[in-house]
């Protein structure tokens, strides 16, 4: 199984964003946004330089779907730096939108093979 740098680094940016979800109903400190903002954008700059190449539009809508919820996670980040609770619904949007697209895409994917 070939290990693949972009994989790495997604992964461990949606760690980051899962700890920085977490981490304001414990801590309230200053810093927690940074480990948020930093994952986020991890998982933003991953998906903007991996586009789907294929034909298939149905595929196509799902990876822009997928991307518009990680760029959402960039916005609940910003959010976050201005305090208050509204990056909350943000990030359950984007999550819902990624768990969609994380159930529908495998099944798309082997309708086309």
């Amino acid at each position: 199984m070939k290990i693949n740098i972009k994989d790495i680094i997604f992964k461990a940016s949606a760690m980051l964003v899962v700890v920085g979800a977490v981490l304001p109903l414990f801590v309230f400190e200053e810093w927690v946004p940074y480990i948020f903002a930093v994952g986020a954008a991890g998982m933003s700059t991953i998906r903007l330089i991996t586009p789907y190449r294929g034909k298939n539009v149905r595929m196509r809508r799902l990876v822009l779907i997928e991307l518009l919820a990680t760029l959402m996670l960039l916005f609940a980040s910003y959010l976050m730096f201005k305090g208050g609770n509204d990056w909350i619904v943000i990030l359950t949007i984007s999550a819902f939108l990624q768990l969609y697209t994380s159930i529908t895409i495998p099944r798309q994917a082997s309708k086309e093979e």
